[in-house]
């Protein structure tokens, strides 16, 4: 019985440790960010750097993270009609904040662009673009940052990257969860429509109905692992079959 309570102890107090040693990590990273912006933000600098610091207050279990990819990757940027490459970013797709890491400074350190000023960025080859502006027709498409795959001026696939919170309490700590819930939409000649389901997109392309229905029966695993990409090769494959029969 003793052995059993000093174990439960030690769990107890091994667990405490992890919590605290946590905290402390976040807290000094926090305090590293805002002791370098102090420092650096007096000083003349690139504009892309004058935003405010970036800090991630969600203490996550099981590798969930809240940004598109979870680590600074070298992507191209224009803001404020300068263009900027090679420079360290990461997508927060939670916030939708696009994050800097300037040049020469720690991986702990991140400045949060002033998303009103960014036209477009790129990370790992896919391509970005901020929206300003509402469509009263669609509201769900709200302005922010969408991957846009420009098919031809008037066939444009947006992809909407987002993920959702959840609050999970395990042995009275608070943890967070985050799960991937994307859109899709599709600009037509200057007009956008969502993309729920096939129906949508049949409703879209009636007369390519066969083909459609085709393509999600040969990639239905493709659809399962990796809807994203799905959706990218689906309206590619579309824009195809229009194609070759107006020719």
């Amino acid at each position: 019985m003793k052995n059993y309570q000093k174990k439960s102890t030690l769990l107890v107090l091994f667990g405490l440790f992890l919590s605290i040693y946590s905290i402390h990590s976040q807290t000094t990273n926090d305090i590293t960010t805002y002791n370098w912006f102090d420092k650096t933000i007096g000083r003349k600098n690139l504009d892309i750097v004058n935003g405010i610091p970036h800090t991630n207050p969600y203490r996550t279990v099981g590798g969930n993270h809240l940004y598109y990819i979870d680590q600074y990757e070298l992507g191209n940027l224009t803001y404020e009609g300068q263009s900027y490459y090679n420079v360290k970013l990461k997508y927060d797709i939670y916030r939708d904040i696009l994050v800097l890491n300037p040049f020469g400074e720690s991986e702990n350190i991140g400045v949060n662009i002033i998303t009103a000023k960014v036209e477009f960025f790129s990370i790992k080859d896919k391509n970005f673009v901020n929206i300003d502006k509402k469509d009263p027709t669609v509201p769900e498409f709200t302005p922010g940052y969408y991957e846009e795959n420009k098919i031809t001026p008037d066939f444009i696939f947006y992809i909407k990257h987002h993920k959702d919170q959840q609050k999970v309490v395990t042995e009275g700590m608070l943890f967070y969860t985050f799960k991937e819930n994307t859109s899709f939409y599709l600009n037509l000649k200057n007009k956008i429509y969502p993309i729920k389901n096939k129906n949508n997109i049949i409703k879209l392309f009636p007369e390519q109905k066969k083909q459609i229905n085709g393509f999600y029966l040969m990639n239905r695993e493709l659809k399962k692992s990796d809807e994203n990409q799905f959706m990218r090769n689906l309206i590619k494959y579309i824009n195809n079959s229009l194609s070759v029969q107006t020719k």
